[in-house]
């Protein structure tokens, strides 16, 4: 991996050394390369597994703990300049109603729009620089609205090379394909921010065939290509399940439901549902979170499509008590010549 600033103190790096804590770099991405090119696995096409997505729980809470405490930072600036236009006024005693009024406007302007931005990012080269081929430019335009859910480039949408734009508040993207060696992730709004990190538009994201896409959070990321390759698409199946499934307690698919391609729908409140897939229950870090709310107003989505829970995968409601879900079967499945390239 290329660093172009510290991931901890935040600062641009200065010939691969960060100039507030001074660490090197150049020697962490050295050492990476020859750790990836000695130990990388030989991946093979495994269509009847399913992959392991990297927006684990932890990334999750660790996003809306960041979002917390920034709304929380935020909320507290807010009160106190409050404070300070208050107390001014009654110990001066010399600002009138209308002042006041006049006053806090202007702090909320300068609290909402100074120094927000609708940040755009381009994907650095480097991210694909051990892709094993180039993109096909085919000139052949194709866009698409990904809402909360899984997607499978050569499935759901093709090859090429994206600008994902963001239609919610607060989205999170990712893109993994282990054969190219690519891994995306990606927060992304459309509104203003003073996060850096968060981005109304990714330009230069590449999706190669195969790549395992997930987008979490309310609304959806438009997706748009001028080079899409059509010709790699494949035909899904239609899906053999009909019945729903009501989710409580811990269940084991294949045990206490049949496995198959469902959508995780909240039928009443809000909250979060856990699923690990048998290759992962002995991995710390294997569980994968998602956030529902059956409340249209609410600040989650209200469904998570298209996800393949295969046999022994375990799905869990760590909301119980707040949150009711159902599984109800995706409106396709993915054929055994698609395949999935993320371990």
């Amino acid at each position: 991996m290329k660093y172009d600033k510290c991931p901890v103190c935040q600062e641009k790096l200065k010939n691969g050394v960060c100039p507030m804590c001074g660490y090197d770099f150049k020697r962490l991405e050295i050492g990476q390369r020859f750790e990836s090119t000695r130990n990388r696995p030989e991946y093979r096409v495994r269509p009847n597994v399913e992959p392991k997505s990297s927006m684990t729980k932890y990334h999750k809470r660790a996003h809306r703990q960041f979002r917390t405490e920034t709304k929380r930072g935020k909320g507290k600036f807010i009160k106190f300049i409050l404070s300070l236009v208050v107390i001014s006024g009654m110990v001066l005693d010399v600002v009138s109603d209308n002042d006041i009024g006049e006053i806090l406007k202007k702090v909320q302007i300068f609290v909402n729009d100074d120094g927000m931005e609708e940040h755009t990012k381009t994907m650095p080269d480097f991210t694909y620089e051990d892709a094993a081929y180039s993109l096909e430019k085919t000139g052949n335009s194709f866009s698409v609205k990904l809402s909360s859910g899984r997607y499978i480039v050569g499935l759901d949408l093709p090859e090429g090379n994206y600008t994902m734009t963001g239609a919610g508040d607060d989205l999170n993207f990712s893109a993994i394909n282990d054969v190219q060696n690519i891994s995306i992730y990606e927060q992304v709004t459309n509104k203003k921010t003073l996060e850096a990190d968060r981005f109304c538009k990714v330009k230069n994201v590449r999706l190669y065939q195969g790549s395992l896409v997930e987008v979490s959070g309310k609304g959806h990321i438009s997706c748009k290509t001028s080079d899409a390759n059509l010709k790699k698409m494949g035909e899904p199946r239609d899906n053999s399940l009909s019945q729903e499934v009501e989710v409580f307690g811990v269940m084991t698919a294949g045990k206490d439901f049949p496995a198959g391609t469902y959508d995780i729908v909240a039928v009443n409140g809000e909250g979060e549902i856990d699923f690990t897939f048998e290759q992962d229950k002995d991995d710390e870090y294997g569980a994968h979170s998602v956030w529902l709310s059956e409340d249209p107003q609410g600040e989650e989505p209200d469904k998570y499509v298209n996800l393949e829970l295969t046999e022994g995968t375990e799905i869990e409601i760590l909301s119980e008590g707040d949150l009711e879900v159902k599984l109800v079967p995706s409106k396709r499945i993915r054929p055994e010549n698609v395949p999935v390239y993320d371990s």
